[in-house]
């Protein structure tokens, strides 16, 4: 069989079009050759548009080009007919806008999806056909073949959770992945050289220096990619001669102030806005610009090999990375039916419930829990905390270098010994320093899990209303037949329509919950958050009180969020009961129609009234359980059936952002 796509020809095209990337090059013509679809996973500016733009013109083979976003539906994909020429003469072939899948298959194009993770779930349904059985059903067009150069090849960044959802498994089976991370600094270095043409090695090295220094900082979720080097390098060489400077120089450390200074001025504008700030993060892009621009130009030349980082801790441009962590994943239980749960009826309360609101939160923090556990001095954990005797140094100094370490090696005992010593240490500045590096934790663990996608709504014909393309010819001519004036009202559109959701989370903080369980609570809330953000939500502790820590049209910081949660620290006995009312008082507060819960819990309930009747009285109560014990195992899902919801439970901190998204899948 002729294939158009030749290994050998793409690979020598790639070597005079493409700074490194042989081995990319090899695989990519390998898979295409094959017969294969892929996927390119991987930050952008690492050159994926330029791998596939080489391959598809060493191929020979025409080139299709579609950008991932959330308004593409299958119409804009597959095609549609043309309006006037449907309301002229009915239905013909010939009157078929071909969109770009059907184009690509017809001319056995390459065909390439840009941000393949921002396209909805019906769009990417679409590929099915096309990327198993090579062809498409389009209906009063009929049948569409792929000739034999059509591939689909797709690209996404696996780092981005602002507007992206999960890929379903059925389509992922369907295709190859290729992981493209950055390339070698001497390879980044020679694309900014090609690209700016710029002859001042000093000031490329710098800014690649610059840029990699930005991808290992811990204060951004995202460094820049080697496209902010050349910015830098571009925009200096054209700031100096308006500032009267002359960029010649040997080396780094031969440049002059006034040369360095022009580069920190090209660095402010070409990489502040590609820097994506942690969410816990203090300061602006900006301050963290001048800092890495510092350390690069004034004291990286200064300092001998080997020397540490301004920091204290090695260069984070070399630092090895720390190991993939095994994913065990969330546990679904089969559930044992028309099982029902009899709570033990609880003692008498002796003083009425009190539910603290958002603006009380730093009142609560500053309560002791019920049966407080005594402050303890870092003399003491280091007697009675093996892990401590690792981290905490003999001048109760705390070393996160060590702590770093011994996360790598025994994430169990790094994370246990963090949640004994940010609610319990004597020591102020300790709890501050431990608790923060617990939130960091959190939102770390939080942004590198995929999120659900409960947001994106259906397609469905609603009336013209000004903002849509996608005309529904069906519904429109039924409407304006014999109607010799048609009115706006009359035409029908296709657009994805969403209700718009309130969802509740409830957190257990009772006595049970303490230690690493507290952390848990905050990523089940940071996972949440990241998943629902276009929605309302409310985030509620109980125990044998509760408290709103954020209502449900309230506006509150992500990372103010966390830390009110992880401030609150772990407290008493547990009021289900309690926990479920104010969930569904704070559900109340709003207009939408559709509500769903979470409950993250234990399930150990001992104190207040039966929770069963109060369950029952949600739209959708899905149960995240936190213990594997028989008892605790039936109690939560008695919960979930009461509540029609899902029921999951987790064992390791890791497992929890896929707990709730599988609970929000079926929201």
């Amino acid at each position: 069989m002729t294939e158009p796509y030749s290994a050998r020809s793409i690979g020598e095209a790639g070597r005079g079009a493409v700074v490194g990337r042989r081995r990319e090059i090899e695989e990519i013509s390998a898979t295409l050759s094959a017969g294969r679809d892929l996927l390119l996973e991987g930050p952008p500016g690492t050159s994926k548009s330029t791998l596939l733009r080489t391959v598809a013109g060493a191929s020979r083979v025409p080139f299709v080009m579609v950008e991932g976003n959330a308004d593409l539906t299958p119409a804009k994909l597959v095609g549609y007919h043309d309006p006037s020429g449907v309301v002229a003469h009915g239905y013909r072939p010939e009157d078929f806008a071909w969109g770009p899948l059907t184009d690509a298959m017809r001319r056995g194009a390459l065909l390439y999806v840009e941000e393949f993770n921002r396209v909805p779930d019906d769009t990417l349904n679409v590929l099915l056909g096309p990327l198993a059985e090579r062809e498409i059903e389009v209906p009063r067009v009929g049948t569409v073949r792929a000739e034999p150069g059509f591939r689909l090849i797709a690209a996404m960044n696996p780092f981005d959770n602002v507007g992206t959802m999960r890929v379903s498994r059925s389509i992922l089976d369907r295709l190859c992945r290729l992981p493209v991370g950055y390339q070698p600094e001497g390879e980044e270095r020679e694309i900014v050289r090609l690209r700016s043409g710029s002859p001042n090695g000093w000031l490329i090295e710098g800014a690649v220096s610059l840029v990699r220094a930005s991808r290992a900082h811990p204060e951004l979720r995202m460094g820049s990619s080697v496209r902010g080097a050349i910015d830098l390098v571009l925009v200096a060489e054209n700031l100096a001669p308006l500032r009267d400077t002359d960029l010649r120089a040997a080396s780094i450390r031969g440049a002059s102030n006034a040369a360095k200074d022009v580069a920190l001025d090209a660095a402010l504008i070409s990489l502040s806005g590609r820097m994506v700030p942690d969410e816990t993060a203090q300061r602006p892009p900006e301050a963290i610009v001048r800092e890495l621009w510092e350390d690069v130009f004034y004291f990286r030349p200064q300092r001998a090999r080997g020397e540490r980082a301004l920091d204290g801790r090695d260069n984070p441009v070399t630092a090895p990375a720390g190991r993939p962590r095994r994913r065990r994943g969330p546990v679904v239980m089969p559930s044992r039916p028309r099982e029902r749960v009899s709570y033990p009826k609880p003692g008498k309360v002796k003083e009425p419930p009190r539910v603290y609101r958002p603006n009380e939160m730093a009142l609560l923090a500053t309560e002791r829990s019920a049966g407080p556990t005594p402050p303890r001095s870092a003399g003491e954990f280091r007697r009675d905390h093996p892990a401590a005797r690792e981290v905490l140094a003999e001048d109760e100094r705390f070393d996160r270098a060590a702590f770093e370490e011994l996360y790598e090696r025994d994430e169990e005992a790094a994370l246990s010994l963090l949640g004994d010593l940010w609610p319990n240490a004597a020591d102020e500045k300790l709890r501050e320093l431990t608790r923060k590096m617990a939130l960091k934790i959190v939102v770390r663990l939080a942004r590198h899990n995929p999120t659900a996608s409960p947001g994106r709504g259906k397609l469905r014909p609603v009336r013209y209303r000004f903002n849509s393309d996608d005309l529904d010819i069906d519904r429109t001519l039924e409407e304006i037949a014999g109607k010799p004036y048609p009115e706006y009202d009359d035409f029908w559109v296709t657009e994805r329509v969403r209700a718009r959701r309130t969802y509740v989370l409830l957190l257990d903080v009772s006595g049970s919950m303490r230690g690493t369980k507290m952390m848990h609570a905050a990523l089940a809330a940071a996972s949440l958050a990241r998943n629902v953000a276009d929605d309302d939500f409310s985030v509620i502790l109980f125990w044998r009180d509760a408290a709103v820590v954020k209502g449900a049209t309230q506006q509150k910081p992500f990372a103010e969020l966390l830390d009110d949660i992880l401030a609150a620290r772990a407290r008493g006995l547990t009021n289900l009961r309690l926990g479920l009312e104010v969930g569904l008082g704070e559900m109340e507060r709003t207009a939408t129609r559709e509500k769903v819960a979470i409950i993250f819990t234990d399930a150990m309930h001992n104190v207040g009234e039966d929770p069963s009747p109060i369950a029952e009285k949600y739209q959708t109560l899905h149960v995240i359980g936190t213990s594997l014990e028989d008892g605790r195992v039936r109690a939560c899902q008695d919960l979930a059936e009461r509540g029609r919801g899902r029921c999951v439970f987790v064992e390791h901190m890791e497992d929890i952002p896929s707990a709730v998204n599988y609970c929000l899948s079926g929201a």
